[in-house]
Parts: C-alpha cells; sequence; structure tokens
C-alpha cells in the first residue's frame, strides 16, 4: 500500500522501496516509535513554562526538545551511543535522526531485517530505506545511534 499523501511530502519515496504498516495513529510520534512507546507523543510543549497535558517529554533537565543534543539525551537515557555505522549489527538495534546538524526533524529505527522502520508525524508507520525520506520534509540522517538489544529483542518487534 501507498500513501500519496507521505510521497508528496517525501518524494525520494517515489522512487525508493517503502510499505506501509499501520493505519494513521496520533497518539504517538517518531520519537516515541523509536523508544518503543505507541501511547503518548514525545515532545516538550510549554505555555509559560508549564508542560502542556497531553505531550510526555523525559525530565532530563535543561536540554532542549527542538535541539540535536536534545533528541541525543533522550536516546542516550535509553542506552544509546553514537556510531557512524548504518549496516544491520544483528546484536543492536540503531536509530538513525533526520535534520541538520543542530535540529532534529525525525527519527528512525532498524528492524531485525535490516530496514528501516518510523512514525510519520500523526500518520502512519512506515518501512523504508534510509535515504527515502531524506529531502526537504525531513532533512538528510546526521546521526546514528546504537544500542545492545534488550534479551536478544529489539523495540515492537
Amino acid at each position: 500500500m501507498r500513501d500519496l499523501e507521505l510521497e508528496e511530502d517525501c518524494p525520494a519515496l517515489r522512487e525508493s522501496p517503502y510499505s506501509v504498516t499501520s493505519q494513521k495513529d496520533p497518539k504517538y510520534n517518531c520519537v516515541a516509535f523509536a523508544v518503543g512507546d505507541t501511547t503518548q507523543w514525545w515532545e516538550d510543549v510549554r505555555i509559560n513554562g508549564r508542560r502542556v497535558k497531553g505531550y510526555y517529554w523525559p525530565p532530563l533537565g535543561a536540554e532542549a526538545a527542538y535541539t540535536m543534543q536534545g533528541w541525543l539525551r533522550v536516546f542516550q537515557v535509553h542506552g544509546y551511543v553514537e556510531t557512524d555505522d548504518r549496516s544491520l549489527e544483528t546484536e543492536y538495534e540503531k536509530i538513525a535522526i533526520y535534520g541538520s546538524p543542530t535540529i532534529p526533524e525525525h527519527v528512525a529505527r532498524q528492524k531485525a531485517t535490516g530496514v528501516w522502520t518510523s512514525k510519520a508525524g500523526k500518520g502512519v508507520d512506515i518501512e523504508h530505506t534510509l535515504e527515502g525520506l531524506e529531502g526537504d520534509l525531513y532533512g538528510n540522517v546526521v546521526k546514528i545511534m546504537k544500542r545492545k538489544c534488550q534479551d536478544g529483542k529489539r523495540v515492537l518487534e
């Protein structure tokens, strides 16, 4: 199944293999999906310094949710470390952060098959290549992180 709206936002998908793996679901976003949480939207939304109900962001201190350092810290808290290796390493689960060197826009995680998967905003979950999502909307892959599989398993698999 194709998602023409997503292809409009990410034209590289038209030339890249991808598949839709879920219905649209606004409950969670790409950050939540990357760490295995499909129950809440992970974003640091505040009004007058107070967190807005319905959004979750780990209590990390001064790290900003809209900076690369803030996202790196979230994933570090979940056991990830930076790497340059995009290949499949069976004993590790990996994530790829898209954006610019300072501003994160999207994150995908690698499945045990080696294919990448991610949540497209409030839309669908997809399996894709890393290059399939690169472009104006999400930017390019700027960081790869990995952590040991927990009990030999990856999140949501």
